[in-house]
């Protein structure tokens, strides 16, 4: 984590807001300075990942799963991720990171983060993320339950129907 002095303030900030149900959005404001910029004076692309961090640790502060992983020591993981740039983020420019579950299966939680300023979307990431605790990876159910919420997973959107089959392709692709 490059970004320590955000980092602590999403934590504190996070603690002092209210809690948030699994599939609650939660929302960052951000501004980007320069050192989140890169030659071409926009926010640099790895910046983007670094903030989506940020995001989900505010995500799961607020829904009490952060207690759960001190807890049973479980780390969260990203396991995949995707990202469509479509606007620049300019110097000094003020924006919001909204982080929202879209569904789980057996193997992750697939989550959005987008990135708007003035109503329109800058960015749009998915990224797979999952818990992994001593014994391995952590069920979804299981890290919901711990949270009081039994409820079951949405279905995929259609839109996101073609993820199971890049991922499938990809992981065939790291045992070559």
């Amino acid at each position: 984590m490059n970004l320590i002095f955000r980092l602590i303030r999403v934590v504190i900030l996070s603690l002092l807001r209210p809690r948030l149900y699994p599939l609650d959005p939660s929302s960052l404001q951000f501004r980007a300075w320069p050192l989140d910029l890169d030659i071409n004076v926009h926010m640099t692309n790895s910046r983007y990942f670094a903030l989506m961090d940020l995001g989900r640790t505010e995500l799961i502060v607020r829904n009490g799963i952060a207690k759960q992983v001190f807890k049973h020591k479980w780390q969260p993981v990203v396991s995949g991720t995707t990202m469509r740039f479509k606007r620049a983020i300019k110097p000094f420019q003020k924006f919001s990171l909204e982080t929202r579950a879209l569904y789980w299966d057996d193997k992750g939680f697939y989550l959005e983060q987008r990135f708007v300023a003035k109503g329109k979307t800058l960015a749009l990431g998915v990224v797979k993320a999952v818990f992994v605790g001593p014994q391995g990876i952590i069920p979804p159910e299981e890290v919901c339950r711990r949270v009081g919420a039994d409820q079951t997973s949405p279905i995929m959107p259609d839109w996101l129907s073609g993820w199971p089959d890049m991922e499938s392709a990809i992981e065939a692709r790291l045992a070559i």
